[in-house]
């Protein structure tokens, strides 16, 4: 037990540092001003209806999908994190925060009790995510929606980066991912629970050296697996 606790707390001051040395931000959801991903992420909030929801955001980083659903009047808002630094940033925002372990700690809410759980770029830090995915499944709804997403390890940058020997993005953006996932991992992930994701296509960069760079190609068709990033919605 003692190596899991190092890496908890290793885990924990690595984003109490990531959030503190972030500015407080004005977060705007104007779909003009917005990347690709986060537009796909809006447009199918709003299709879902925010209004009235309960809501929980694992992993919630500074606040922005809970500062989207408190603008769109959600009922209930909570907030699950290893980071202090995070939880407190959120505070403000929720109804109820809880500092977790996510690979390990049960979540401090009802089953059944949650109409959309999102939980964005959160399954790479975890090398065996099997807890995590029943807490989530867990706490959502029948009927309910979950939407998350993670780095995709074969996307057209790492798949260039490769020609030229160059790492994916996917290992070597943060150091504490620790496990990779392309579009079928994740399908048979979660084929162990008896739910099926479903993608929804963002963009992909064109610059293996520049992964941020503004110059995107929307993925259509058999494009689709070269998404930068896999984002996907499971309804239980």
């Amino acid at each position: 037990m003692q190596p899991m606790k190092k890496t908890s707390e290793h885990i924990s001051k690595h984003f109490d540092a990531v959030y503190s040395a972030k500015p407080d931000i004005k977060y705007s959801f104007d779909i003009r001003q917005m990347g690709p991903k986060d537009r796909q992420i809006v447009r199918y909030l709003l299709d879902c209806g925010v209004t009235g929801k309960r809501y929980l955001d694992v992993g919630p980083g500074t606040g922005r999908w809970l500062t989207f659903f408190r603008e769109n009047k959600a009922g209930y808002l909570g907030a699950i994190d290893i980071s202090e630094e995070s939880l407190k940033r959120c505070a403000g925002l929720c109804d109820k925060t809880q500092r977790a372990d996510i690979g390990t700690d049960r979540f401090d809410f009802q089953s059944d009790f949650f109409d959309i759980v999102t939980s964005f770029e959160v399954l790479e830090h975890l090398k065996d995510p099997g807890h995590y995915i029943q807490e989530l499944l867990r706490v959502v709804k029948s009927g309910g929606i979950i939407m998350m997403s993670t780095p995709n390890l074969t996307s057209f940058i790492s798949r260039a980066r490769g020609l030229f020997g160059i790492p994916p993005v996917a290992v070597t953006s943060d150091p504490t991912h620790v496990r990779f996932y392309r579009r079928q991992d994740v399908i048979e992930l979660f084929s162990e629970y008896k739910v099926r994701p479903f993608f929804i296509s963002t963009s992909f960069s064109v610059n293996p050296f520049t992964p941020k760079s503004r110059l995107r190609i929307p993925p259509i068709g058999i494009l689709a697996s070269l998404s930068d990033t896999l984002l996907f919605t499971i309804r239980k």
